[in-house]
């Protein structure tokens, strides 16, 4: 499942009722606001049980089974001209980033989208791989729509999607979400109003122009109108009441732009440097970090020589998050170190001009 589309489901409702959540487009617009981040927590491997409900017009309760979270990964919210890719996807309004790291090898991924008055459209991802030395890229394009607004209980929307494997080879997916229930979310954070999505995947494999085999999985996602969703998987194909469960993914706020309802911002404990984008870079990109604390900052470029060639930040800064630009103007291409340092503590992080 994209990460986007999952991610579509944690956009924050408005209602005066329960039974009356509805989704606007100001509402995507919220969750998608540049600057705003979360967490994405998952454990892929659950040996755990959950009672899903049933699709009903009444109010029930759900409580997610406590489980240890074996993945984690930050996801945040970018200005498609921000993006290193946004030429090739020149209609997006909104992006996601996604980023981890395993076993020394480092995974980004884009999720850009188009949010209007009337429908949320998906119009691809980019997939980035820096791997034993290799960087390969992968895009992906689409245009279908994954919401109509407003949404609400009882509504519910497909789409349809292939990929080939070669002459008269090929997969078929067939995807519809519907919100069938709605009531009470129990997370690890609280309990909070929440609205259920059922997913129905069915994939179709066909070697040959002959089917060769059809799969169906089903999957849930209760949004909450805090900002918060969870998300699970099962084998089980017509799931209702208590079910084991395959995977379990868990979504948290990290800070909310200026001006967007919210939790507001959670500091870090220490200061948080982040991943300058877009990365690789010419001229020009932006770098993110977070102080924990007001108090003194000084932010720097080095080249692979570890010369300081740019002085960003010498100063007082606020505590809270901040971003900044920096320009190679005048510099040759190459790797470059950039490093926060405050009065009790360093980071350092990498990035590479192209010219």
């Amino acid at each position: 499942m994209r990460i986007g589309i999952v991610l579509l489901s944690v956009m924050v409702l408005s209602s005066l009722a329960i039974s009356q959540i509805s989704l606007s487009s100001n509402d995507a617009q919220s969750y998608f606001a540049p600057g705003k981040s979360w967490h994405h927590l998952e454990n892929s491997r659950v040996t755990a049980t959950m009672n899903v409900g049933t699709a009903s017009s009444s109010a029930q309760s759900w409580t997610t089974p406590s489980i240890t979270y074996t993945d984690t990964m930050r996801i945040d919210n970018l200005l498609p001209s921000a993006t290193p890719y946004a030429s090739k996807y020149p209609r997006a309004t909104h992006v996601q980033r996604s980023s981890y790291s395993d076993g020394g090898n480092t995974f980004t991924y884009y999720e850009y989208f188009r949010i209007t008055a009337d429908s949320m459209i998906s119009l691809g991802d980019v997939s980035r791989t820096q791997s034993g030395g290799k960087d390969t890229t992968v895009y992906y394009f689409s245009y279908h729509i994954s919401m109509i607004f407003p949404f609400t209980l009882g509504k519910s929307s497909s789409y349809r999607d292939s990929s080939s494997m070669g002459q008269g080879s090929y997969f078929i997916m067939r995807n519809t979400n519907t919100y069938d229930a709605f009531g009470s979310l129990t997370l690890p954070t609280g309990t909070y109003q929440a609205l259920r999505m059922k997913e129905t995947s069915i994939t179709q494999t066909v070697f040959g122009g002959i089917p060769f085999s059809t799969d169906t999985s089903v999957s849930f996602t209760w949004i909450t109108k805090d900002g918060y969703f969870l998300s699970i998987s099962t084998n089980n194909k017509n799931p209702s009441g208590s079910i084991p469960i395959s995977s379990l993914a868990y979504t948290t706020v990290i800070n909310t732009p200026t001006g967007i309802g919210g939790h507001g911002d959670v500091l870090p404990s220490d200061p948080w440097l982040g991943q300058n984008y877009p990365n690789p870079f010419n001229p020009a990109t932006t770098i993110e970090y977070i102080m924990a604390k007001s108090g003194f900052a000084h932010l720097t470029v080095h080249n692979a020589l570890g010369q300081e060639v740019a002085s960003l930040l010498n100063g007082f800064q606020s505590s809270g998050r901040h971003s900044i630009t920096f320009e190679a103007n005048g510099l040759p291409s190459g790797v470059y170190f950039y490093r926060l340092t405050t009065n009790d503590h360093v980071s350092i992080g990498k990035m590479n001009f192209v010219k």
